[in-house]
């Protein structure tokens, strides 16, 4: 029985391909199949792949036909995979030693639909380390609930990567086909967050691991920096029906903490906007979204704050092109 199915949505990732699959590969106490799922690369990432493939059985190459995003390329993964638990790794990401044995043995234990670890940030450009929850934060494994997610997920200036959407859990195969949960493929940026959302919207018991046995390779360059005012805005009407849906049922605690949370998501939109439109050098539109709400003004500028820091550090390393050419 294949207890996990690691699935890699890939695209023009021949630059960290060959060791997040290794660090798969490398895995001891469970039999798991390996699915690197090609999203049409224009470089070598699926040779790469088709040449380990012919050397380990376990690792298998999926080939889509056309470039559709990571949403289309994680669905594709879980609809071939065979395995009870979907483990979910990004191209440019890896799997420290033992990680798949000690969730799925957590998972088993506490009879979890879904089961994640701390994560080892690495920043790509200074490659500094440091667990996205601190030592301490955590004592031993605790469940996370709809409540316990959204609030995980208001980013604190204290702790601005402290985020449970970048959880990279283990999910019950057989759970996500009995709700009929997939990933949405109109989504390109918090794709992930949606899912998870979804997931315990259904019912998911989820527990979280304190150990950081996953390391998350953090890209000046990546969707979730880059995210643009239309995915924004996708994530600020979701995140709307939800508020809508917890007054209705009249769950003020929920309702309390998607109103925060929409908050953060309407900072970064209104931000976005104000911040593209003027480098873009239209600014009329930049006043448009200076001037769109009554507190749009006071969002852009606390988020102008709050990236500063980012902004300068970027600047002394030799600027954003450089930056993300490392």
């Amino acid at each position: 029985m294949i207890q996990a199915s690691v699935i890699i949505p890939a695209y023009n990732a021949e630059q960290y391909i060959q060791a997040t699959i290794a660090s798969a590969m490398q895995q001891k106490g469970c039999d798991l199949e390996i699915i690197v799922v090609d999203d049409r690369s224009t470089d070598n990432t699926a040779a790469i792949v088709a040449e380990i493939a012919r050397s380990d059985a376990r690792v298998s190459l999926l080939a889509l036909p056309r470039n559709g995003g990571p949403s289309v390329a994680r669905n594709a993964g879980i609809g071939a995979a065979r395995g009870t638990w979907i483990a979910l790794l990004d191209a440019d990401d890896a799997f420290m030693p033992g990680r798949l044995a000690a969730l799925i043995a957590l998972g088993e234990a506490k009879n979890a639909d879904m089961v994640a670890d701390n994560l080892l940030l690495v920043d790509q450009v200074d490659g500094s380390e440091q667990p996205m929850l601190e030592p301490g934060a955590l004592t031993a494994p605790c469940p996370i609930d709809l409540r316990e997610f959204i609030a995980r997920n208001i980013s604190a200036p204290e702790a601005p990567r402290t985020n449970y959407g970048f959880l990279k859990p283990l999910m019950r195969r057989d759970f996500l086909t009995r709700h009929n949960l997939r990933y949405d493929e109109n989504v390109r940026f918090a794709e992930d967050f949606a899912l998870y959302v979804a997931c315990l919207r259904a019912g998911a018991r989820w527990w979280l691991h304190p150990e950081p046995f996953y390391r998350y390779l953090v890209r000046p360059d990546s969707l979730t920096q880059i995210q643009t005012t239309g995915d924004l805005d996708a994530l600020r009407r979701r995140q709307r029906a939800l508020l809508a849906e917890a007054q209705a049922t009249g769950d003020g605690p929920l309702a309390a903490l998607l109103r925060q949370h929409l908050r953060t998501v309407d900072r970064c939109y209104y931000y976005r906007g104000f911040t593209d439109e003027l480098k873009a050098r239209r600014p009329q539109r930049a006043l448009g979204y200076l001037f769109a709400s009554t507190d749009s003004t006071l969002l852009v500028a606390q988020e102008g704050a709050r990236q500063l820091p980012l902004i300068l550090r970027k600047a002394l390393q030799g600027g954003y092109k450089k930056a993300a050419a490392r």
